[in-house]
């Protein structure tokens, strides 16, 4: 029996080709998703540090997030011959977001550790009057909100030091995987079926 060592040769150089062309793509939307994050949090930071800590802003740079790991998947699609499977469309976005959090979360290092040292407290403080605003609101009593907004702010102050970012990190990486799961169905076109 021969077998076509040739063709085995090709498949692999053709599955490293897709490797590399994956990767290249992944960094290079991984870098571009990360700019726009880090200009959204400068923005904020400058116009108002408080929206820093708000849902809506939340809501609204995940869906620039989103949005952003969709065209990045549309992108790398047409780029590999306009067809992918929803497992690659996840691992691509699921690789997009994750390093753009990675670079998100050093920038962030850096600006709460370097460039305003006092900005954590200014956010916990932002964060535990959001907390009380909220719960006031919903008429939560108040003896429950005491121990509540030292609950909030027990936490946010953990969040800004070394282990709070890199534990923040795996929250982003999971969450990431969410999203790539969402952009995935918006990014995969399977290949015609052929009829016979």
């Amino acid at each position: 029996v021969l077998v076509d060592e040739g063709a085995d040769h090709g498949a692999i150089m053709e599955e490293e080709k897709e490797e590399s062309t994956l990767m290249n793509h992944i960094i290079r939307w991984g870098l571009i998703v990360s700019g726009v994050s880090i200009t959204i949090t400068v923005l904020l930071y400058a116009i108002d540090y408080t929206l820093m800590v708000q849902l809506k802003t939340l809501f609204g740079t995940l869906l620039v997030y989103l949005g952003l790991t969709i065209y990045a998947g549309i992108d790398y699609r047409k780029s590999v011959g306009g067809y992918l499977k929803y497992s690659q469309a996840f691992m691509h976005g699921l690789g997009v977001l994750a390093l753009s959090g990675l670079v998100a979360t050093i920038f962030a290092f850096v600006l709460y550790n370097f460039i305003d040292s006092e900005l954590p407290q200014k956010l916990t403080d932002a964060s535990i009057e959001n907390t009380r605003a909220m719960m006031e609101k919903f008429g939560a009593p108040e003896e429950s909100i005491e121990p509540a907004l030292e609950k909030a702010k027990e936490q946010s102050e953990k969040q800004f030091t070394v282990g709070g970012q890199a534990l923040g990190y795996v929250y982003i990486v999971v969450f990431s995987a969410i999203m790539a799961l969402i952009s995935a169905i918006f990014v995969k076109k399977n290949e015609p079926e052929e009829v016979l």
